[in-house]
């Protein structure tokens, strides 16, 4: 039994006295009352003064009076340890090591430092609730390094997920994210949880008002859900997304793999998602049942602007320019922009549908919108911008045919064949007929119509035009009165 036990079993059990007991164990009364004040608990050892620091005690106040500097700087420009270390070198020649600078640094930041925030614990009931937010991940297509921008939301009952890539977060991503997740969800939460995105919000009211896109505010009458947004820098109110961006990074795109395409890697991200939702089986079956019904038409997630065609027959829209067929210099047009895709109108009849590009600065063009020009300007195939960017074949024959006087004559031949045939059939045929060492546009019609079974026909009766022509038969004896100079 150890004697402070001892010590106060017999003052407390057995009565004996302060003084009888500082005699029998030899200790002084002050000892003794300790040992009972503190209820025969050993004491901690406490150090009565500091520790003496011949390496870092010069440098202490200077590394206080700089954290207490970052105070008041912005927080993404404080002093990290690193940083320290490297000016105390710098600056005063430190001889220690980083690791005890480090040690310092960590000591003084949990004196000066604000103390540690607590957090009232969150919960939903099933259905009521899902939340959103935005991330980043690393992936690899054709070979390069790509950031991609990934759309988290998750139920916060059942913390079943859904995420998508996108090239950005504009607002057209933003609102195919969450047509998206609804129908992966095969339903609606009673409302969304997000940080103030300015995809979303406009502006800033006091308190939790905020003024919302037009755009987002028709999604949730489409879907009937309603929004509500953070305290700025409050991104614990809505933390299980906020965990979701980091386990998604961790676990769905460890390692860095290969994709093809976006399609691919939203793909994968569905699977994953799926396997997610299984391991949460029980769980979500409660949630989906309390998820209101999604409305019988989707909602539609473009963004519609008018824009007038140009001399070039291009349409500007976000830093860009796209292709209109021949025809509509000077009309007012309305662009549609879904993430992926520019659709361009006139009086409810499309006109022209392309890619969207996600660089800035670009144009986009299509050869068939200016096929019908290079019948009155062939010579303009030179040097066309739509005709260079073809590629393959067309470039290998455009270079071929430039050598030639007229030349871009044949190449303007073989781009009207368009007209008749489509763009893969003809640039498959113009690779044969350069196999062929011919690169005529009559090789390049041969070589389709024989793709067809067809063949060029026989011209057996001569044009009407010139069946009325007759040609004078020559004097024949001209021809001897030649021998006379000889």
């Amino acid at each position: 039994m150890d004697i402070r036990e001892t010590i106060t079993m017999r003052h407390k059990v057995e009565g004996c006295s302060i003084r009888f007991l500082a005699r029998e164990h030899r200790m002084s009364r002050k000892t003794i009352r300790k040992i009972l004040a503190e209820g025969g608990v050993v004491p901690a050892y406490t150090r009565k003064k500091e520790r003496p620091s011949p390496v870092t005690g010069p440098y202490l106040k200077i590394i206080e009076t700089w954290l207490q500097g970052d105070l008041d700087a912005p927080p993404k420009q404080r002093h990290t340890a690193k940083r320290i270390y490297q000016r105390l070198l710098d600056e005063y020649g430190f001889k220690g090591a980083e690791s005890t600078i480090r040690k310092v640094v960590a000591r003084f930041r949990r004196k000066i430092g604000p103390a540690p925030k607590s957090y009232v614990p969150l919960s939903a009931s099933w259905g009521e609730q899902a939340q959103v937010d935005w991330g980043q991940a690393v992936v690899r297509m054709k070979g390069e390094e790509k950031t991609v921008h990934l759309f988290c939301m998750r139920l916060r009952a059942s913390g079943v997920c859904f995420v998508r890539a996108y090239d950005g977060e504009k607002l057209e991503e933003f609102l195919d994210g969450h047509r998206m997740a609804f129908e992966y969800f095969g339903g609606i939460p009673g409302e969304c949880w997000y940080d103030n995105l300015k995809t979303a919000v406009t502006k800033i009211l006091a308190g939790p008002r905020r003024i919302e896109h037009e755009q987002f505010s028709a999604l949730k009458t489409h879907y009937l859900f309603y929004a509500h947004f953070c305290g700025a820098g409050k991104g614990n109110e809505k933390g299980s997304v906020e965990n979701l961006v980091g386990y998604v990074r961790r676990n769905a795109l460890v390692p860095v793999e290969e994709y093809g395409d976006l399609e691919t890697l939203n793909n994968h991200l569905v699977c994953w998602c799926d396997g997610e939702r299984e391991r949460k089986a029980e769980k979500w079956e409660k949630e989906r049942a309390e998820l209101r019904l999604l409305p019988e038409i989707p909602f539609d997630c473009s963004r519609a602007t008018v824009a007038k065609v140009d001399s070039k027959n291009l349409v500007r829209y976000d830093s860009n320019a796209y292709s209109v067929p021949d025809g509509h210099r000077g009309a007012i047009v309305v662009i549609c922009a879904t993430w992926d895709r520019i659709r361009i109108s006139q009086d409810g009849s499309l006109l022209a549908e392309h890619i969207r590009s996600r660089e800035k600065g670009r144009t986009v063009m299509n050869i068939l919108h200016y096929v019908p020009m290079f019948t009155h300007k062939s010579r303009a195939v030179r040097n066309a911008t739509v005709v260079r960017e073809l590629g393959g074949p067309w470039e290998e024959a455009r270079l071929l045919l430039d050598e030639r006087p007229e030349g871009y004559r044949e190449l303007a031949a073989i781009i009207l064949l368009l007209k008749e045939h489509p763009l893969d059939e003809v640039a498959l045929a113009l690779q044969e007929a350069l196999r062929l060492r011919s690169p005529e546009a009559s090789t390049v019609r041969q070589i389709l119509l024989n793709r067809k079974g067809r063949q060029i026909p026989c011209v057996t009766e001569p044009p009407e035009i010139l069946r009325e022509y007759r040609i004078s038969v020559p004097e024949l004896g001209i021809y001897d009165r030649l021998g006379m100079y000889s």
